[in-house]
């Protein structure tokens, strides 16, 4: 199923998928619950990068024993479930997220400028 696909299109694909599902299922009237949805997804990703790094010893946390690749694939759903969910904020909002992106990035770099002496490809 892979395609290439621009920020704008994922989110025009998740605006009809929410629409064919309806109010009651989408939950675009409720902030609260998709926030509190988003946020869930990214204490997912949370959990995915920290049993990836295997470091943390907690006898019970799930998914530590994973082999390497489960928790690559876990990894890469946290971060599409997370996107989505981005998304879906987005179309609640009406809010471009491509454009807060770029509007976003750009601020970045103006505020952490690239310092050339640091990079591993300078020479």
């Amino acid at each position: 199923m892979k395609r290439d696909l621009t920020i704008q299109q994922a989110q025009a694909d998740v605006a009809g998928y929410l629409t064919a599902k309806g109010p009651a299922w989408s939950g675009l009237e409720k902030p609260y619950y998709l926030v509190t949805h988003s946020v869930e997804e990214v204490g997912e990703l949370a959990r995915a990068v920290i049993n990836l790094e295997a470091k943390v010893t907690e006898p019970r946390r799930r998914g530590l024993e994973a082999r390497s690749a489960e928790k690559l694939a876990v990894l890469r759903d946290s971060i599409g479930d997370s996107f989505y969910h981005l998304l879906k904020l987005c179309v609640a909002y009406r809010v471009d997220m491509q454009e807060a992106f770029e509007l976003s990035f750009e601020t970045i770099k103006k505020k952490y400028p690239v310092d050339r002496r640091f990079r591993s490809d300078s020479r």
